[in-house]
């Protein structure tokens, strides 16, 4: 068998696992998972460097193979540079979140600050703001990736829930636990952090 025959015959392999991954094939999946995992596992680990967030992106990786498994054309590449380029991709999409951490901190704390009224304020006043700025930070920090994108589409960009869904293409119902989870942590960590004075900083984020 000549090269080009055995290109051939990998397509149609690659082809018929997807196929069967497409049909919720869990035994296919299996396989899938144990022949191309490190694969995806070094692809964004190059982009990323960072052990935690490659697992993550992996297993999204992983996630959008037997969701979307059909979407594979063999007639238009190998499945390896399919799940390379994807992998690549998702990993870029979360290089990208993380440097869109520190605007969204500036945002918070703007938000936070240019709300309150002018007036003169007293030693304890400009401790709490000093402490409440780092609690805030830290807060969005722990959120998900996910989370951090809906809440600041919600509150910064001001879009609705629906809005919110057609822009990043979820179902509506899974925006709004998004939201919910987000806000439920926000407010753990803040009032944590605050001695449970925190619910008060978050209404002026979140109002």
């Amino acid at each position: 068998m000549n090269t080009t025959d055995e290109k051939k015959l990998q397509r149609k392999e690659e082809a018929a696992l997807m196929a069967r991954i497409a049909n919720r094939d869990e035994g296919a999946f299996a396989d899938f998972t144990e022949k191309y995992s490190a694969l995806i596992f070094s692809t964004a680990f190059k982009v990323l460097n960072h052990y935690e967030d490659t697992e993550d992106i992996m297993n999204e990786v992983l996630t959008t193979v037997w969701k979307k498994a059909e979407s594979f054309q063999s007639a238009k590449g190998s499945l390896v540079t399919w799940i390379c380029t994807t992998a690549r991709n998702r990993a870029i999409d979360r290089v990208r979140s993380v440097q869109r951490r520190g605007a969204l901190y500036d945002r918070y704390e703007d938000k936070v600050m240019g709300e309150a009224p002018e007036k003169r304020s007293t030693g304890r006043e400009d401790l709490y703001r000093s402490d409440a700025r780092q609690v805030l930070r830290s807060a969005v920090v722990k959120l998900s990736p996910e989370q951090r994108e809906v809440i600041e589409l919600a509150y910064f960009e001001g879009l609705t829930q629906k809005q919110i869904a057609e822009r990043i293409d979820s179902p509506l119902g899974t925006v709004k636990a998004r939201i919910r989870r987000g806000v439920d942590r926000l407010r753990v960590s803040i009032n944590d952090g605050l001695r449970g004075e925190g619910e008060l900083l978050l209404t002026s984020i979140s109002g």
